[in-house]
């Protein structure tokens, strides 16, 4: 394994050259220091390090600050700052770059290996967070129904390019938008519409199902008839973190969706009329068909690692791929077999055999932690074999 190279950029060169030799010591690469701003630039390009020290008060035109601003916008590198004393307003600076630790000088060697590893492990569960996100992003860009996800204040943080049709925003547009000044509700039948009540309710993580009302488009007026659905956003330990939303136009057939799972019909109750068209009800014994666009997609059970619900769509997270599908963790449940797959949170199916680490309150697989509820732990950790 690769050591995890470092890069120093202190101005004093004896705290520099301690620095560099303590993180040798410990087993990191640091192959140089640098001690000002331009310095710094060009051993960033020199030796491409996967960490970077960095002394706040850098003399010269461009501080420590300068450096870390430069560091973030053009590299995705963690920074450390090194500081002794500093005053409110540089710290306040030194925030707006997201650094990911602080070690206050002087410090002992413990002290620098901690914050070293713990700035690593960060930085890469932020990685992983980053591309879950993306992935997640990019599976809803395919689903005909417009998903708009929001904050706890009813911020837009996403909309898909469904979404974006209908409200006239492009997704970086809307960032940061509430989602009341997008949309209305209004329906003579279901009094919930009220912005104020979708609000509160929202607020109060409830689930919203209505499934006729007129969607007013804010920016041009203009009135759209659907089906508005909104689900609460919670984190592995069932905090509230936003809002999923998916609006379904009255004229879209439920069968125009996307991507959706094909009925599962085991060969000998399969209805001879289906015969005729063997692709739309395939089943084999270990893959089944979703849909996706025009084409019907073959997924290996064996390749699939794990399922998340969300509202009425399942994510189905598999070795290279997701796909999202219109169905419920029931419908799927029913299809999938129990000997190796196992619903351990009310959002949450995981393939047994996946998993490559475990505690009480949660599984890992492929570096995700999936969270275990508690009305499911007893049977999961039947399932489980302990020497």
């Amino acid at each position: 394994m690769d050591k995890v190279r470092i890069l120093v950029v202190e101005d004093e060169s004896i705290v520099a050259k301690d620095i560099q030799q303590t993180l040798i010591r410990l087993g990191y690469d640091v192959p140089a220091t640098a001690s000002s701003a331009p310095n710094a630039f060009a051993k960033l390009e020199e030796y491409d390090p996967d960490l970077v020290f960095l002394d706040i008060k850098l003399k010269g035109e461009q501080d420590g600050i300068h450096v870390a601003e430069h560091i973030r916008q053009k590299y995705d590198i963690p920074v450390i700052f090194l500081t002794s004393f500093v005053d409110k307003n540089t710290l306040d600076r030194a925030k707006v770059t997201e650094p990911y630790g602080y070690l206050v000088k002087p410090f002992n060697e413990s002290d620098l290996q901690t914050t070293v590893e713990m700035a690593l492990y960060k930085f890469k569960k932020d990685l992983q967070s980053r591309e879950n996100e993306k992935r997640f992003a990019n599976a809803l860009t395919n689903v005909e129904d417009a998903i708009l996800v929001t904050d706890m204040e009813c911020r837009v943080s996403f909309l898909n390019p469904k979404a974006e049709s209908i409200t006239g925003f492009g997704n970086a547009s809307a960032q940061g938008m509430n989602l009341f000044k997008l949309i209305k509700l209004e329906s003579d039948e279901y009094e919930i519409v009220n912005t104020d009540s979708l609000a509160k309710h929202m607020k109060q993580g409830d689930v919203l199902d209505i499934p006729e009302c007129t969607i007013s488009v804010l920016r041009d007026y203009s009135n759209i008839k659907a089906s508005f659905v909104c689900s609460p956003i919670r984190d592995e330990k069932d905090h509230l973190l936003g809002y999923a939303i998916v609006i379904t136009k009255a004229d879209t057939p439920a069968k125009k969706t996307n991507t959706e799972v094909q009925p599962t019909v085991t060969p000998e109750s399969k209805p001879a009329e289906t015969a005729s068209n063997p692709l739309e009800n395939q089943v084999i014994q270990n893959s089944f068909f979703v849909k996706r666009g025009s084409m019907l997609v073959k997924v290996f059970l064996e390749n699939i690692y794990w399922l998340q619900a969300m509202d009425n769509y399942v994510i189905i997270q598999t070795k290279e791929d997701q796909f999202v599908i219109h169905a419920t963790m029931k419908d799927i449940e029913t299809k999938l077999p129990s000997d190796k797959f196992l619903r351990v949170h009310r959002s949450y199916i995981i393939a047994l055999d996946k998993i490559s680490a475990m505690d009480e309150g949660a599984v890992v697989i492929k570096e995700k932690t999936i969270p275990v509820g508690k009305s499911y732990k007893e049977v999961f950790m039947n399932r489980i074999n302990f020497l």
